[in-house]
């Protein structure tokens, strides 16, 4: 009897202290491939249910690395085994894209009330933080709960009014927060307190049966709200695009839904640039500890851009002086992730500010629009240009349709509509620019294809003819950018280089009195016979001064150019032998010099005016214009003498029709030829600085060579392969040193410790973090990679444009060889 009651009380004491808790709340997440539904605890072990969602036919897989974490004590609980699903093997989704699964763990203490998800492997996307096992029912619910979340005016359901969440309230364009929520009859009263000016506000909040809600402020009388946001966002009339180019500060904020520090991302990024001068000016994006976030930035005119979160792109517009409100949705982003689908709809994404209704209509519109890089890279293999022009006819039909429908119901606004019509345009003509860009490397690659060798004549770029290539408001797009830079680089206008250099540009060049030539030969150097026939001519010619074609002078260096390499000390010698002589002499062929440059220029613009003439009618559109701007800087290198550089820019800015446009001509020149002459400049204080100064503060006294890259960036890698040799020559040089740089986002730490182990072994390479690396990019104005930056021995930066193709002769010239300092130290 006794034996019996025993075993009753041991199984009753084992159901007792089994739990289960099904759909447990957590805080955050890192992915949402795996979803937890269920948790059952037993003194023999936790389980842990998974549901898993991920494309059909791609595989997820599980090593064996994951954990449990008990929140108050920080132990860790290991993994043991699991069901339906195998270790360290890759476990491909079935078609329905859906998968259970149930993993074994080590068991919890009956205490522990709060867990993490965790796994030590590379890849976070499972991490979950703050799971609750403790039951639900019978909890006190929050207030807040029942009025949580985005609300929309009933009569305009597409204006998002207020946001309130669990320790902040959007309104008013503003971000507040919550100070105190309380019962008030039927209502809901909060507190809160303005972000920035510290104003308090009191909500009255009542909820409605049906869900909607009824909200009164101490500044607005009491309206009717919904949760679900319209379908088609209502728009203000307007004048349209009065003033295009003026430029201010704007400012960007808004809220995170989900968001957590643990996720491992403190920041976002803005890819902020200037299509017309080409500068690159990033800007970080703060994220606080509740989600909220807030930057501002200078832009000179309306721009559609992109806020980049941990990957994630979300879009938005906004104008000069504007500020604009932003609701993003955490998980909604993790399903996109989850989807590797760049197209996988977003809709939950609010807009708040006087470009809210733009924000959605673009958003929405670039959704009806798309054209995928699949169809592109087959056409580009598969079609011949007239071919490719009849396969994108009916697609191009379609969008101009849907075009067409959406501007009937945004015709009160003439800025909605110019942006419509402008994207399909766009849209259309990076489709023929992209398809034609490649063909010439995919022949090179697949010389058997017949498909490849025919050629796009005039007619294929018959399109150009309908883009509004004279339209300013076209740089409002997020696609300008792409479509003024495959414009500017399109092969017709690549043709007016195909020409050898112009016999008729003279330039005045004048003998030294003893040829270099002449020199070596006396050193003992055996010259052949194209090269004694040249130093024989150079003799009857020394110290004379004759009018030479710049063709000529080429001739000449594709004769010398292998032996003045091969023999480069005595050619230094040389140089330092007639320095003296030739300064004065350098000076006045270097104004010839210039001016040949600047009429050759000149001739090669002439050339493409004219072919832009013939494929779009006139010789000076709008953005031809940007590109002839966009090329200065390049077109600036070429031209030492300031004076002549003036003249050169006084000619282009003749030929603008817009003053901001001249303006910004006139700002590439003082880039180029700035007042102060300073070789260098210190960097602002602040927390970008800080970054970097922590970085460099480990090889003090040297000039560093610092090099941004990724493992994901084809030249990045490039660079660093091509310097491979001079990094030995210069190994453990005592006042040089080569530094690299790459984030975690940009590197994926796998990747990233295989090519330092094959490519930087021994190098100076630093892995920081995706906030780290947003904070360099803004504090050196670099968009893409890979980008370098000279540090002096004092800390400043460098005004030297160097690259990995040129840093090598920059160090020679400064430093020589690291074995010839070793040498000279050994012989003090």
């Amino acid at each position: 009897m006794r034996t019996t009651l025993l075993c009753i009380l041991l199984m009753l004491t084992g159901i007792l202290s089994a739990q289960t808790i099904d759909n447990p709340p957590f805080k955050a997440r890192s992915g949402s491939i795996i979803n937890i539904t269920r948790i059952e605890r037993t003194p023999e072990n936790t389980r842990i249910y998974v549901h898993a969602i991920f494309r059909p036919h791609w595989w997820i897989s599980l090593d064996g690395d994951d954990y449990l974490v008990d929140v108050a004590t920080g132990k860790k609980y290991m993994f043991k085994s699991a069901e339906g699903i195998e270790i360290k093997k890759q476990v491909y989704m079935p078609d329905s894209g859906e998968k259970d699964f149930v993993l074994i763990f080590e068991p919890l203490p009956k205490e522990t009330e709060t867990i993490h998800f965790m796994s030590s492997g590379e890849s976070t996307e499972w991490n979950t933080y703050d799971i609750s096992l403790t039951p639900q029912k019978g909890k006190k619910i929050p207030l807040l709960t029942a009025i949580k979340g985005n609300w929309f005016k009933k009569d305009n359901p597409g204006r998002w009014e207020y946001g309130i969440y669990d320790s902040i309230t959007i309104m008013n364009n503003r971000i507040y927060t919550n100070e105190s929520v309380r019962k008030k009859g039927k209502r809901i009263e909060i507190t809160v307190k303005d972000k920035q000016s510290d104003d308090i506000s009191t909500l009255l909040i009542t909820p409605q049966k049906n869900g909607n809600c009824a909200i009164k402020t101490d500044r607005a009388n009491e309206l009717l709200y919904t949760r679900q946001k319209g379908a088609i966002s209502t728009i203000e009339p307007d004048n349209g695009f009065q003033q295009f180019f003026h430029k201010d500060t704007t400012y960007l904020q808004g809220y995170i839904d989900g968001y957590d520090p643990r996720l491992g991302f403190e920041t976002g990024l803005i890819y902020l640039s200037n299509e017309i001068t080409r500068e690159d000016y990033p800007t970080v994006l703060q994220i606080a500890k509740d989600g909220s976030f807030t930057c501002k930035f200078v832009i000179n005119h309306p721009l559609e851009q992109s806020l980049t979160l941990n990957n994630n792109w979300i879009p938005f517009y906004i104008e000069p002086g504007q500020t604009l409100t932003m609701y993003i949705d955490w998980e909604e982003l993790m399903a996109r992730s989850r989807a590797r689908d760049y197209n996988f709809p977003i809709n939950n994404t609010a807009y708040m500010g006087p470009s809210a209704p733009l924000s959605y209509i673009l958003s929405d519109f670039s959704k009806l629009i798309t054209y995928g890089y699949g169809d592109l890279s087959k056409s580009q293999k598969t079609l011949t240009p007239n071919q490719y022009k009849e396969h994108m006819r009916p697609i191009i039909a379609q969008w101009q349709h849907v075009a067409d429908s959406v501007c009937q119901i945004y015709q009160p606004s003439p800025k909605a509509i110019c942006l419509i019509k402008n994207k399909v345009k766009l849209q259309t003509g990076n489709a023929f620019l992209d398809f034609e860009m490649s063909r010439d490397y995919y022949a090179q690659q697949d010389t058997a294809n017949q498909v490849l060798k025919i050629k796009a004549d005039d007619s294929f770029y018959d399109f150009l003819k309908k883009m509004p290539l004279d339209d300013k408001t076209v740089l409002a797009d997020e696609r300008a950018d792409n479509f003024i830079n495959r414009f500017e680089y399109m092969t017709p206008l690549r043709k007016a280089y195909s020409d050898e250099v112009d016999n008729s540009i003279y330039i005045s060049f004048t003998y030294p009195q003893k040829p270099l030539l002449s020199f070596l030969k006396e050193k003992g150097v055996k010259l052949n016979a194209g090269q004694e026939e040249l130093r024989q001519k150079h003799e009857e010619l020394a110290g004379q001064k004759v009018r030479i074609t710049l063709a000529e002078l080429q001739e000449e260096d594709m004769i010398t150019n292998t032996l003045f390499k091969q023999e480069e000390k005595l050619v230094k010698e040389y140089i330092d032998y007639t320095k003296k002589q030739k300064i004065s002499q350098e000076e006045e062929s270097q104004q010839e010099s210039d001016r040949a440059s600047m009429a050759m220029e000149q001739k090669y613009v002439e050339k493409k005016d004219a072919i832009i003439a013939r494929l779009w009618g006139d010789t000076n559109p709008f953005l031809w214009q940007i590109a002839k701007v966009r090329s200065l800087t390049f077109n600036l290198q070429n031209i030492k003498t300031k004076t002549i550089a003036r003249e050169y820019v006084d000619n282009l800015k003749q030929n603008l029709t817009d003053a901001f446009l001249a303006a910004e001509a006139e700002q590439v020149f003082e880039n180029a030829y700035p007042s102060k002459e300073a070789s260098s400049y210190q960097l602002p204080e602040g927390k970008a600085t800080d970054i970097f100064r922590n970085i460099i503060k480990n090889h003090p006294g040297k000039v560093l060579f610092v090099d941004f890259w990724a493992t994901t960036c084809g030249p990045c890698r490039g660079g660093i392969e091509a310097t491979a040799d001079l990094r030995k020559k210069y190994k453990n040089h005592p006042e040089f040193q080569f530094i690299y740089i790459t984030g975690e986002r940009e590197s994926p730490a796998g990747a990233y410790k295989q090519y330092v182990e094959k490519n930087l072994k021994g190098e100076a390479s630093y892995y920081v973090t995706g906030t780290e690396y947003n904070y360099l990019r803004q504090l050196f104005h670099f968009n893409g990679i890979p980008h370098y930056e000279l540090v002096e021995k004092d800390g400043s930066i460098s005004k030297k444009n160097l690259g990995s193709h040129t840093i090598g002769q920059y160090l020679k010239k400064r430093f020589g060889t690291s074995e010839s300092t070793e040498h000279q130290q050994d012989v003090k």
